[in-house]
């Protein structure tokens, strides 16, 4: 029996794509910091869909967690790991509160690398999929989120550099990149709770549910692409090979 391995599945997308993967016949461990309402997704879950669903409290905004959370899931055979857990901040750089810079560096990088070289290193021999979450933030800059757009760069280039490493090498592990646009969830509400000059939503224009991002990333998750993006000029989804340059050594 394999499992999904969904980070952040506690609300907003990574929730959507537990209850699409499941709809899917895929055996769920959905993992995020709210484990009553991890509970709750489960129970809704495995009354609808002939599928387990494990649940592991984590709060990977604490590198060393995602090191226990790895440990946590060696028992288990995945088939894909999808590294959705994250955030945003909005404001000037002047404006930015370190502490939760540093904390927003440490998961949206820091803990992602972690779990995405853990699973590689057990995976890459193996008909498995890692799929780590970035944004159409990661492929433009953006002011009032310098950090955060960076992070997103970072998740993009590691993931579409992974993706060449595994094709240069022959091996079946799939690696690739999921990138939202803007996305009804309480994203930009807890982007701007320490934001000097608060964005106000409409600024992005039209927004995708969270269930219509489910979808896209199952898009992803069966086509044969790297990338999986939102195109902010129409908000049409497409899956298409990497974006960034490739320098073969």
């Amino acid at each position: 029996m394999s499992y999904t391995l969904i980070t952040g599945a506690s609300s907003g997308i990574g929730k959507a794509m537990a209850y699409k993967f499941a709809a899917e016949e895929h055996n769920l461990i959905i993992t995020a910091r709210r484990l009553e309402a991890l509970k709750e997704i489960k129970k809704d879950i495995e009354a609808k869909d002939e599928v387990k669903v494990e649940v592991i409290d984590c709060d990977l905004s604490v590198e060393e967690n995602a090191y226990k959370l790895y440990e946590k899931v060696k028992g288990f055979e995945l088939n894909a790991l999808i590294n959705n857990a994250g955030y945003g901040n909005f404001n000037f750089l002047w404006d930015v509160d370190l502490p939760h810079m540093t904390k927003m560096i440490d998961l949206n990088v820091k803990s992602l690398s972690i779990l995405s070289t853990l699973f590689t290193k057990d995976y890459k021999d193996k008909e498995a999929q890692l799929i780590n979450v970035s944004s159409i933030g990661g492929y433009y800059s953006m002011a009032t989120a310098a950090t955060y757009v960076a992070t997103k760069f970072y998740v993009a280039a590691y993931t579409e550099s992974l993706a060449q490493e595994l094709k240069a090498n022959n091996l079946p592990m799939k690696a690739k990149v999921l990138a939202p646009g803007p996305v009804e969830t309480e994203f930009v509400d807890v982007a701007n709770q320490t934001a000097a000059n608060k964005i106000d939503p409409s600024t992005f224009g039209t927004f995708h549910t969270a269930e219509q991002m489910a979808d896209f990333t199952y898009q992803l998750y069966k086509s044969d692409d790297v990338v999986g993006i939102v195109n902010f000029a129409d908000m049409t989804f497409t899956t298409r090979g990497a974006i960034h340059p490739a320098f073969n050594l």
